[in-house]
């Protein structure tokens, strides 16, 4: 998954319906099952998740032919401790204020599943 950036996050909205919308997952890091996302706290994910936990995450590798799939449970956090060894100078362009932004939240999400495609296929469970 290192260097797999961008993903489609999916949450199950109030209706009941799936809504996707793209993340940044920094693809810098190791994948251990968990990832980490930066976003409002009134942002209709936030709300989504703040009622249903479940989500799914799809990668696409950026060289190559693999997709990556994460069925997993998210978490919203609002320490700034536990927020600041994933932030990012880039997350500025965004964010203005850094990690001092009113409204500023980080979603976790917790792997399940994870089953991908490519030149070999597989699957792993949490």
């Amino acid at each position: 998954m290192r260097g797999m950036d961008i993903c489609m996050l999916t949450t199950v909205s109030s209706y009941g319906r799936l809504a996707s919308r793209p993340m940044s997952n920094n693809g810098e890091v190791d994948y251990d099952g968990t990832s980490y996302f930066f976003t409002w706290a009134d942002s209709r994910r936030a709300k989504d998740i703040a009622e249903n936990k479940h989500v799914q995450l799809n990668f696409k590798a950026d060289q190559g032919f693999l997709f990556v799939a994460v069925q997993g449970e998210a978490r919203i956090l609002h320490d700034r401790r536990v927020m600041e060894p994933h932030w990012h100078k880039e997350l500025e362009q965004w964010f203005k204020d850094g990690l001092d932004t009113a409204g500023l939240i980080m979603l976790r999400v917790d792997a399940k599943r994870l089953r991908w495609w490519g030149e070999d296929d597989g699957e792993l469970e949490w």
